[in-house]
This record gives structure tokens, C-alpha cells and sequence, in this order.
């Protein structure tokens, strides 16, 4: 019988534990279009694209090429998929951002794109400011509940809808179409828009439709979001409060919430 010895098994073994990693693929040749980052009227950035076969993605950003940030794909919750769409989180205006895309298929293969750049755009002085921000004294008055009973404060916690940051969002813990958000305003507004931007995690957690009650118990809607790619804002006419609850009344079920809610004054 031949002998192996006991470094040849250790040999073998590490060979196989520490086998080199695939090679990283230009992700480009399989993009449907040239990456363009895309903002929105409250200093949002996102990344819509298409690729030619599944991957999970993300992307790293930051000031320059050390990156430190880093955007999950919207879908990540559908897994690798071939609609693509990734936010970034807070931005200053005017500022330069480098930034790389990466993914895999479900088989392992890597791929990233080259380093691009892009520059924030600085608001213009007439955008319209939503009052139901922490930073302008907004606070959450009540919530239905937080993803794994967590402070307001927390990572899925409901202050996350009120940061202005598009890469946090409120998940309620199960809520469904039971989920509600109470923002309190630092001082009675005449309103002329609701916003709301729904979370999804692809096949649920998104809101179809919602509510906006005031303090007094006046309902407004139901509202309808056009999808989960930004806020939406909805006209109203007569409405004047300071606490105002957001309601979910069709969803698609599970860990309901919002990326971010909105309330906007007449001039």
C-alpha cells in the first residue's frame, strides 16, 4: 500500500482551501448603455442601468479613488437580476465623487467597471424644502413599529425617513399594509405636497398606496407612488397641521416603511 504522508495531506489540503480567486471581468461589455449617474430636485444621485445577464450588485464611491462608501442595488432582495438600480447616500453639492460598479452572477464570476466621476450639481435657491427633516426640527411622534424592535435611531429605525439620506430607510417589522409613520413639525404649515418614497425589497416591502392623516383626524388620498425610485409628491388643497401620520394602506407585504416621507409648505 502506498504511503501519504501527513505534510502531503496538509500540503494538498491548503491547496485546495486556498485556491486563487477568479479573475475580475470588465463589467461595461455587459451593460446595456453607458453608466450616468442621474439627481433629483433634493440633491439625490442614483445609478439606473440594465445588464445583459444576472449579477447582485453594488456600488464603492467616495472623494476620490480610496472610495469608503459604499450603495447596494435597490434589488438586491430579488438577488442577481438584470434591472439595476443604486442610490447613493448623502452628498454635498458641488462636490466631485469617484466611483466604481461591481457584481457577480450566481455561478462566481467577478466583474467591476473602471473608475468614473461625477459632480453633484449645486440646489438651486427655488427647490422646495421638505419640513420633515431631523435637521429642521422634525421628530418621529410615533411608529407602528421598527425592523427587529429597534430604537428610532437605529439602522432600520424610523428617524431614517426623516435624514434626508436616500441611502437609509424606515422597515417596519412585518407591518404589511399596517405600517404607519406620525412626523411632527416643528410649527403649524398651510401644505401644498405630500411626498413619500416607499422601500421595497423587490417582492415585498413596498407601498402601493398610503394615507396622510392630521392631528385633527382628516384623512388625505389614498396616494399612489408611481414605483420605488424616488419620492413622489402629491398636491393638496386646505390642509393645515403639524402632525401629520402616513399610513400604508396597499402594500406588497412584509417589512413595510420608507426611504424617506415628505411635507412640503406653500410658499
Amino acid at each position: 500500500m502506498r504511503r501519504i504522508s501527513v505534510v502531503s495531506l496538509f500540503v494538498g489540503f491548503l491547496g485546495a482551501a486556498y485556491a486563487a480567486p477568479p479573475a475580475v471581468e470588465p463589467i461595461e461589455p455587459f451593460l446595456t448603455a453607458p453608466l450616468e449617474v442621474r439627481f433629483g430636485p433634493e440633491g439625490q444621485a442614483w445609478l439606473e442601468l440594465t445588464t445583459t445577464l444576472d449579477l447582485a450588485c453594488v456600488v464603492v464611491y467616495g472623494e476620490d479613488e480610496s472610495f469608503g462608501r459604499m450603495a447596494l442595488d435597490a434589488g438586491m432582495g430579488a438577488a442577481a437580476h438584470r434591472e439595476h438600480r443604486i442610490v447613493f447616500g448623502r452628498l454635498q453639492p458641488g462636490r466631485s465623487y469617484a466611483y466604481r460598479l461591481q457584481g457577480s452572477d450566481p455561478t462566481g464570476r467577478l466583474f467591476a467597471s473602471r473608475t468614473y466621476r461625477f459632480t453633484v450639481p449645486r440646489a438651486s435657491a427655488a427647490a422646495p424644502v421638505n419640513l420633515a427633516r431631523l435637521a429642521l426640527g422634525a421628530r418621529v411622534a410615533a411608529v407602528s413599529s421598527n425592523y427587529g424592535g429597534a430604537a428610532n435611531d437605529a439602522r432600520w429605525g424610523a428617524n431614517a425617513a426623516l435624514d434626508g439620506d436616500p441611502a437609509t430607510e424606515w422597515s417596519s417589522d412585518g407591518d404589511g399594509d399596517a405600517a404607519f409613520l406620525t412626523v411632527e413639525l416643528p410649527r403649524e404649515v398651510d401644505v401644498a405636497d405630500f411626498g413619500f418614497w416607499t422601500r421595497t425589497m423587490g417582492s415585498s416591502a413596498q407601498v402601493f398606496a398610503f394615507t396622510v392623516e392630521d392631528e385633527a383626524g382628516r384623512t388625505y388620498g389614498p396616494f399612489e407612488p408611481g414605483g420605488a425610485d424616488r419620492m413622489y409628491r402629491f398636491p393638496v388643497e386646505g390642509v393645515r397641521g403639524r402632525r401629520f401620520t402616513f399610513r400604508a394602506v396597499r402594500t406588497s407585504g412584509g417589512n413595510t416603511g420608507a426611504v424617506e416621507v415628505g411635507v412640503f409648505a406653500k410658499p
